[in-house]
């Protein structure tokens, strides 16, 4: 084969004057990923057109044992399309070996993936919205002015291929896995070797500023808790990370081949290094090789940490005889003990919150669950632990772990973070974990049923999703000391701590009405019941309300932390990760409030200080309802001006209806459009390490200001666009938006 290369290299160099079109097709260097048959005629044609006899013999010899494993392919026309039906919709590639479609993933919907079609389990190496299944109906098509688009059965877009690569005129699924888009001289636009998610194959190539991402679990192909990159400094790099986020959070394995490293091999006999610009080996990274002719082979980094190399026999031959017909372990690149590679200031370890890690006498990682606490998911032991306890409310920020060792101790907080079990480290954790799983108060034995009459509320969880409670104005203003302690002033009035019963220390929020008053009676309580059938963690609850005569008062939950305007605008903020979870608890908030609660609810005046943070710094909206409500029948609505300027949405100062779709972050735009985000931080060197997560924020904020509300995203867009589930489109340019404000 190396004598055919270099005697077609000579024919070239020769004739380049003729052959400079072939001359860039014959890549055999790169694994013969280009060849086809239709170049073969060519030359073949170009070769008797020319009369070249002393070369030609002298060719065809070489050639013909080369096109066994050159890339032999039918085209796939623009205006071709797959549709999500079944696991029946794919395009093969020519020999069968790979398939590009539509998988089915259990119940959950449908993976645009490609895979090893005659291995039985159709086991996947690549897909294009890993993060984001579809449902049956979805399609994806190659359209016919040269998009690759996938669609989801409401006809919405879910992914495309690089919009930039113009001038496609066919795709093809090769034989050695890699489907591509193609221009008509056959220059690959795009291919999904470029693009891996969490596995390579033979003959593939990862370039500076590639990586793979491992899945969530064994069973889920959405992104999981590590990343092996190849990063654009040249180092190899293992990282966990920020789950869950794509972000790389903490190395715990690298080459140390910065400056020197420029590809990752997978070659044709199973060898996987990494090599130099002038492609010396730097590095094996596993180096057991086997005959490509014989099995299937893939490498993959897997949910464990793990990047391990699997083979499986094409035929049970005499060759493979000594190989199960099934994918075994060639082998794996294990690195050091996963738990102690941690980072105590962002991420939740190598385990997922409220869990900890634990490492067999095989390296093999497992996570497990704290005494009072249950995985979140029993089929994902990696996405953390629940408490099975009610958790305590007060005051204070609550403390729920203490570390003590070598005569020191530290205090953690929830959710956990960082678990692992080390006997070697001579410490102890001490948990807290409720007695029982109830938070009534034990009654005193000589409590009178009078007494109990007397209380305003009984102590008791809050009221899930019930009518509110009717209480009498004299007993809240005795409840807030005569509204002594004011915790704050929103658009409808004035809001008061107080607490319902002194010996239990049931702490409450009072929202002292005065923009309502002249609302009918039996529109506010109207209003009122449907707030209090709401129902979700990222809702502030409403407890009761009072309606005497001109009085209108609603009772809350109290929350500790205040709201999020003390954290903007004072000393001290969350960490990095605490406020993602804020933006998407609000987001999550919102989304419940315009599609999943009965009654469907416009906000109207979402700003800092409506957003409120429990005990545990979870986002909770309030101020929720108290402006007109949107049937279920209904998607506009409209009323009168309510809210804060600044912060509802532009059409409220026009004559048109409004939407659900609010205004987040104008005024950033700015600073998007100028290429300067860091100016919108100060002091922040957290936030400055994570600048191409706050430009995703940001570009989703810009979709969510657009003055014509079509173009907004809904909530739950929002929502998808924030968890990286889909991508984020770039944003138009907002200059009359901003000036029209």
């Amino acid at each position: 084969m190396k004598a055919a290369y270099f005697l077609v290299k000579w024919i070239l160099k020769e004739h380049s004057s003729y052959l400079q079109w072939y001359k860039l097709h014959f890549d055999f260097c790169n694994s013969y990923q280009i060849f086809s048959f239709s170049l073969f005629k060519k030359i073949f044609s170009f070769y008797m057109d020319f009369s070249l006899p002393s070369a030609l013999p002298l060719l065809i010899p070489f050639l013909l044992p080369f096109l066994s494993i050159a890339q032999i392919y039918s085209n796939i026309t623009l205006g071709s399309s797959l549709t999500a039906l079944d696991n029946n919709s794919f395009w093969a590639s020519l020999s069968g070996d790979f398939a590009f479609g539509f998988q089915q993933i259990g119940a959950g919907g449908f993976l645009l993936a490609i895979w090893f079609n005659k291995v039985p389990e159709k086991t996947i190496i690549w897909s294009a919205n890993r993060n984001n299944v579809v449902q049956s109906g979805s399609k994806v098509q190659l359209t016919t002015d040269g998009l690759f688009v996938l669609t989801d059965s409401t006809r919405e877009q879910i992914w495309m291929a690089d919009p930039a690569a113009n001038g496609i005129a066919y795709a093809a699924m090769l034989d050695t896995g890699n489907f591509v888009l193609a221009s008509q001289d056959s220059t690959n636009l795009w291919e999904s070797f470029d693009r891996p998610t969490d596995t390579i194959l033979l003959t593939q190539i990862l370039n500076q500023g590639s990586k793979l991402v491992a899945r969530s679990s064994d069973a889920s192909y959405s992104s999981g808790r590590f990343m092996f990159a190849l990063q654009t400094d040249g180092n190899l790099v293992m990282y966990s990370t920020d789950f869950p986020t794509d972000s790389a959070n903490f190395a715990y394995w690298s080459t140390q081949a910065i400056g020197s490293g420029f590809q990752v091999i997978f070659n044709q006999s199973g060898h996987i290094y990494i090599v130099a610009r002038k492609k010396s080996i730097l590095s094996d990274v596993l180096s057991n090789e086997v005959s490509m002719r014989d099995f299937y082979q893939r490498a993959i980094l897997e949910y464990d940490r793990v990047f391990r190399q699997y083979v499986y026999p094409k035929t049970a031959g005499s060759r493979s005889g000594r190989w199960p017909m099934a994918w075994s372990t060639l082998s794996s690149f294990i690195p050091d003990n996963i738990c102690r590679i941690i980072r105590a200031d962002t991420g939740s370890g190598a385990c997922g919150f409220n869990s900890y890690c634990t490492q067999d006498d095989d390296k093999t990682l497992h996570c497990q669950c704290p005494p009072g606490y249950s995985f979140l998911d029993q089929q994902n032991e990696m996405k953390g632990c629940k408490q099975d306890f009610v958790p305590e409310s007060c005051d204070e920020k609550s403390q729920k772990m203490a570390i003590f060792g070598g005569g020191k101790c530290w205090k953690k907080k929830i959710p956990l973070t960082n678990g692992r079990f080390d006997p070697s480290s001579g410490r102890k954790a001490l948990i807290k974990v409720r007695k029982d799983n109830s938070t009534l108060q034990p009654r005193s034995e000589g409590l009178k049923k009078k007494d109990q009459k007397s209380k305003i509320l009984q102590p008791h969880p809050v009221m899930v999703g019930t009518n509110p409670r009717i209480f009498t104005y004299n007993k809240l203003e005795e409840a807030t000391n005569g509204f002594k302690d004011q915790l704050g002033r929103g658009a409808f009035g004035t809001v008061y701590k107080g607490v319902l019963n002194h010996e239990n220390g049931n702490f409450i929020a009072v929202n002292k009405l005065d923009n309502m008053v002249k609302e009918g009676e039996q529109e506010f309580e109207t209003e009122v019941k449907a707030i209090g059938r709401t129902n979700h963690k990222n809702l502030v609850q409403l407890l009761g309300f009072c309606n005497e005569g001109q009085n209108r008062l609603l009772v809350y939950e109290f929350m500790s932390n205040g709201s999020l305007a003390t954290f903007l605008f004072g000393n001290s903020r969350p960490n990095w990760y605490k406020r993602i979870q804020i933006v998407l608890g609000t987001a999550k908030g919102l989304l419940y409030l315009h599609e999943e609660c009965s009654t469907q609810i416009i906000h109207c005046d979402i700003k800092p200080q409506n957003i409120l943070l429990d005990g545990f710094l979870t986002a909770r909206i309030s101020d929720f309802g108290l402006a007109k409500l949107l049937k279920t029948d209904q998607t506009m609505k409209m009323t009168a001006i309510r809210g804060t300027k600044g912060y509802v949405a532009p059409e409220w100062f026009k004559t048109v209806p409004i939407t659900f779709k609010m205004v987040l972050a104008e005024w950033a735009y700015d600073y998007y459009h100028k290429g300067k985000l860091d100016l919108l931080l100060e002091n922040d060197q957290e936030t400055l390490d994570e600048m191409e997560m706050l430009e995703k924020f940001v570009m989703i904020a810009i979709w969510c200001i657009q003055e014509d509300p079509s173009r907004r995203p809904t909530m739950k867009k929002v929502i998808q666009m924030l968890e990286g589930a889909i991508q984020v489109p770039l944003p138009p340019d907002l200059s009359s938006s901003i000036s029209s404000f």
